[in-house]
């Protein structure tokens, strides 16, 4: 066997619980004891009286169900209006800028437009040209049928004349006193008549047909020349570009000495939107959706003024949901009133509060009185110097009031539990 120079631990360990043994029956461990178990065994629970409580009154009040939701400020259809070249050419003066505000029919842009006033110039004088040849012919071709006319009373007159010296050359010739050939005279002279009456008719019917045909003909004239003045004035119109609808310049994507192409589809280079047509577009939970109804009142804030509550209501539930973040959600059109609604702009978080149904005089607690455990609800009652809990059976929240339909009756006082204060650290010493 070894022997080795250390001393055996074992003996060690002995002596050390024979020391412990020792201080422990002189009491000398009792304070070190103390302080173990206070760490592992806590202090005392402090039984709670009156004076932990802030006591509020059980009272009647009407509590408003409501359904909270974002949603976003949107414009409402035909508030934006893009506006656009129609003609080709360069941008010859811009006279807004973003921000500015515009009425109807104001003038926005101008797009160069020397030869359009130059092509309006000239058809402007052909149809001055063309109406004046109208008005020649229409003022010309009834004389010469008239003149026709008076050409063929005369010629009538004649055969009158005619038919009667014929008449008496015939009665005279059987008196013996004229020869046959007076009266062969007479009656080739009516004949000649007659033909030149029938001649004189046809011609003037085909004088009034001309006429007609050459007052269509001019008439076209001028509606064609007046079609030619009309498009290019139309065109000379688009080169001054207005405002659609009162509202503020938005987007402007052209700058003056750029050259703007017209196509299809009118380039756009001014937006502009109407902020007195905003509406709310508001996300519905499926879960709440069926409490949502047309003409149910609503308000909301926005984060730039999250202290202001504008008032709305219910206009439009749309039946397609939106799904986000795997969220079934449906969008709820809010009409938003007019007073204030200045302050808002589009595209602006909206946090909505909507109510959807109300309890008139109810009993009603604080929030802050309401104590759970597990399923069930109690409330802290006051009853002289002592406090008891009493279970409850709660109705609607609404906001940081809390109905209870049983449990509780008006005048009684329920407790609301202080928190504690918090004790002053003195200063450490430097």
């Amino acid at each position: 066997m070894r022997s080795s120079g250390k001393f055996p631990r074992f003996i060690i360990i002995i002596i050390c619980v024979g020391f412990i043994a020792l201080m422990a029956r002189s009491g000398k461990l009792t304070p070190v004891l103390g302080k173990v178990q206070g760490m592992f065994a806590g202090k005392k629970e402090h039984k709670l009286t009156v004076n932990d409580y802030e006591f509020k009154p059980v009272t009647r009040k009407d509590v408003f169900q409501k359904v909270l939701a974002t949603g976003t400020v949107t414009l409402k259809t035909g508030a934006e209006v893009k506006i656009g070249a129609r003609i080709s050419g360069q941008l010859e003066k811009l006279m807004v800028k973003i921000g500015d505000s515009v009425k109807a029919g104001d003038t926005i842009a101008t797009i160069e437009h020397e030869d359009l006033l130059a092509r309006v110039a000239q058809f402007t004088a052909d149809l001055k040209g063309e109406e004046a040849r109208l008005k020649k012919i229409q003022q010309e071709g009834p004389l010469e049928i008239s003149k026709s006319r008076a050409e063929l009373e005369e010629l009538n007159a004649q055969v009158s004349l005619a038919e009667k010296m014929l008449n008496r050359n015939q009665a005279l010739k059987e008196k013996g006193v004229v020869s046959e050939t007076a009266v062969d005279e007479a009656e080739e002279r009516l004949m000649i008549l007659n033909a030149k009456i029938k001649l004189a008719e046809e011609e003037i019917k085909l004088d009034v047909a001309r006429l007609q045909n050459d007052l269509r003909l001019q008439e076209t004239k001028v509606e064609k020349a007046m079609a030619n003045l009309l498009e290019e004035e139309t065109q000379l119109s688009y080169a001054t570009i207005t405002a659609t609808i009162d509202g503020v310049v938005a987007f402007v994507s052209t700058q003056e000495g750029e050259t703007v192409v017209a196509s299809l589809n009118a380039p756009t280079f001014v937006t502009l939107i109407d902020l007195r047509k905003l509406e709310v577009t508001a996300f519905i939970d499926e879960t709440d959706i069926g409490k949502i109804k047309v003409k149910q009142k609503a308000k909301f804030t926005v984060d730039a003024y999250p202290k202001k509550f504008f008032q709305a209501e219910v206009r439009e539930i749309r039946p397609k949901a939106v799904i986000k973040d795997n969220v079934v959600n449906y969008e709820v059109m809010l009409e938003i009133d007019k007073k204030n609604i200045f302050f808002l702009k589009p595209e602006m978080t909206a946090n909505i509060v909507a109510t959807t149904g109300v309890r008139k005089s109810v009993i009603t607690i604080p929030r802050g009185a309401v104590k759970r455990s597990g399923k069930k609800s109690f409330a802290t009652v006051k009853a002289g110097a002592d406090i008891s809990d009493k279970a409850i059976e709660l109705g609607w929240r609404d906001g940081d009031v809390q109905e209870v339909t049983s449990g509780l009756a008006e005048g009684e006082e329920v407790g609301i539990l202080l928190k504690p204060k918090k004790k002053k650290r003195g200063r450490r010493r430097p």
